[in-house]
């Protein structure tokens, strides 16, 4: 049985929310705050408490500092105040080595270590990015804050005594408008959450409400986290919790994660005969060309097929669809390396009316192949045979055999039969 989480991240997400939703999944609060404390870290209070909105039970996590001088500066920013954490300016300086050097020294375990430095080495390098600096010399203020540094850990504690084998996330809502920082008035999404976004494989859907839902600290733990983005996969539900945030914004505001169970099989259910020997398939990555065609002749898509073919496609076909005013086109699909991107979209570009082509990369697995010749009572033929869970399987070539039928005056049926039979 493989350990499923899902981030339901339907108000956004915040570093004290994802750690209040982990606790209400039923961890021992204290046994949480005892990890904790293996930080080493002083001057702080951690309240975790049960309460109850819009008629849903959850938690509610906050971290206050001792020190009764209070920060003003926000970036993190305006909605982790919100969250009622507090800053101190003895607090605010320091250096993904210094957080590192805490976190290795601690005596939490490894693997909360580990998923601890890659959140906070997620964020350092988004800032980083964003004040045009090098990572080393990046001082984070909020994440490098005691609070900040009691969340990611905090999380990362959690997930090691849930024992997750894999998460998952739902897209991530976000508000908008604008948050008051140190370095003045910032958009929603704040600078280092865009930056984090661009290649994390996650969706933001923008809410209408004036408020920071997702802040660099909760978009680094999802985006670290999570293995995918989407709808919520199969599995059998053990348990569900809420962490809620501090914002009012007239809706339940909570990160809401649910726990649960899948048979390890069902995952590579769709593959499973083809696992049965590691030798006999091949995973990789392809790209995919489309384009939507409505004024270009048949024989004009015939002849691009073999263009493309002999330019190198993988394969080539067509697709009947209806556009606009209900008049028939057709989608040209064209699979390829990813080096012949550019090769085969200047083609089709070139043979056919589109103005436009639509990129994608997919994966792919496919059978190993080999191309061998059989001797027949026709002559030598060129088969190509694969092997399924131990059996073989011989498809003859169809250039061969056309040949061989026209020239012994057979139908091609009998060529591929006598063939299939050598």
């Amino acid at each position: 049985m493989e350990r499923i989480l899902y981030l339901d991240c339907f108000a956004g997400i915040s570093g004290d929310m994802s750690i209040a939703a982990l606790i209400d999944l039923g961890l021992d609060s204290d046994a949480v705050i005892s990890e904790i404390r293996k930080l080493g870290l002083s001057g702080y209070k951690i309240e975790v408490k049960k309460i109850n909105r819009f008629s849903i039970s959850g938690t509610d996590v906050k971290v206050t500092l001792n020190d009764s001088f209070e920060c003003q500066h926000q970036h993190e920013h305006e909605h982790e105040h919100e969250h009622g954490h507090l800053h101190t300016h003895g607090d605010r300086e320091r250096s993904l080595a210094d957080v590192s050097h805490i976190i290795k020294a601690s005596g939490i375990s490894e693997k909360a270590k580990r998923i601890s430095l890659e959140i906070f080495t997620e964020i350092a390098k988004a800032e980083a990015a964003v004040h045009g600096k090098k990572i080393e010399e990046v001082h984070f203020h909020e994440v490098g804050a005691v609070d900040s540094i009691v969340d990611i850990v905090g999380v990362s504690v959690c997930i090691d005594m849930l024992n997750i084998d894999h998460i998952y996330c739902s897209p991530v809502h976000e508000g908008q408008g604008f948050v008051n920082c140190q370095h003045g008035r910032l958009p929603v999404p704040v600078p280092a959450v865009i930056k984090m976004l661009g290649g994390s494989g996650i969706s933001i859907i923008t809410e209408d409400i004036e408020a920071e839902l997702v802040t660099p600290t909760g978009f680094g733990i999802v985006k670290t986290l999570s293995e995918d983005c989407g709808k919520m996969p199969k599995l059998l539900v053990e348990g569900v919790g809420y962490g809620f945030g501090k914002t009012e914004t007239g809706r339940l505001n909570a990160l809401r994660v649910i726990l649960g169970n899948r048979e390890a099989s069902e995952q590579v259910q769709t593959v499973q005969q083809f696992t049965l020997n590691e030798t006999e398939i091949k995973q990789d990555e392809v790209s995919l060309l489309e384009t939507n065609i409505d004024d270009t002749t048949g024989e004009t898509l015939g002849y691009t097929m073999g263009r493309l073919m002999e330019a190198g496609a993988l394969d080539v076909f067509f697709t009947p669809i209806f556009m606009k005013k209900n008049r028939p086109a057709t989608i040209l699909s064209v699979i390829c390396s990813s080096g012949d991107i550019e090769k085969l979209s200047f083609l089709i570009l070139k043979e056919t009316s589109t103005i436009g082509i639509r990129v994608s990369n997919i994966k792919r697995i496919t059978l190993s192949r080999e191309i061998r010749t059989v001797q027949t009572e026709l002559g030598a033929v060129r088969v190509k045979s694969v092997v399924v869970a131990g059996l073989e399987r011989i498809q003859p070539e169809y250039e061969d055999c056309a040949k061989i039928a026209k020239e012994k005056n057979l139908s091609l049926n009998e060529v591929y039969e006598i063939v299939k039979r050598s």
